[in-house]
């Protein structure tokens, strides 16, 4: 079933959900990372974006509404994030620097990835064996995530609420994805494979600072 299409409507969607959600993740700025739960994690981790830019590409129509529905959902989530500063500014001194056009700019760039993965990604629906593959990526990246995150709960005992939405998103999108894989033993094989690059690719080398 596809809910997300390549039409002006379907668009402005996916646009208003980002800024929502842009909203969301700055006023969890309000909580702190220095404890239990650290609910403001999701935006400084990968792992939401990693979830939220799946669910597009698993309710889209076609690898193009996938890329540029992932594109518009980072989009408004960057725009409402820093265009909310200057309102909060008005009440709490900490947001006084207002919208920081630099940062804004920085963060837009640097979700091209998760575009053009989305429109990638979208391609695990042909029947062919890298369809295997391409279902796998997302799970292992979540999981190389889970295991850095972990260990942070039990150094620092931080980020809870992190780990748990990992974990969670990780096992729901393996189980969901095993059944529609062409070859199980690859998909498998490459979520251990794609785990331990991502990890030792992103988070390898901040883990090894907390010991």
């Amino acid at each position: 079933m596809t809910y997300i299409d390549n039409s002006i409507k379907s668009y402005l969607k996916i646009f208003i959900v980002g800024i929502f959600i842009g909203c969301i993740t700055r006023l969890l700025d309000f909580f702190s990372l220095e404890t239990l739960w650290s609910f403001s994690s999701i935006q400084t981790a990968l792992g939401f974006w990693i979830i939220t830019n799946t669910l597009i590409v698993v309710f889209s129509s076609s690898n193009i509404a996938a890329g540029v529905s992932s594109f518009l959902y980072m989009f408004g989530m960057t725009l409402s994030f820093y265009g909310l500063l200057p309102i909060l500014g008005i009440y709490f001194p900490t947001y006084a620097d207002g919208f920081r056009l630099s940062l804004f700019l920085m963060f837009t760039i640097f979700s091209n990835p998760f575009e053009v993965s989305a429109y990638n990604l979208f391609y695990w629906n042909n029947d062919k064996l890298y369809n295997s593959i391409l279902h796998a990526l997302p799970v292992g990246a979540l999981f190389s995530e889970t295991v850095a995150v972990f260990i942070n709960l039990v150094i620092h005992h931080t980020f809870l609420f992190q780990f748990i939405m990992d974990i969670t998103g990780g096992i729901l999108f393996m189980v969901f994805f095993s059944k529609k894989v062409k070859n199980k033993r690859l998909y498998f094989i490459t979520i251990l494979i794609s785990m331990i690059l991502f990890y030792f690719a992103l988070y390898h080398r901040e883990v090894s600072t907390w010991f």
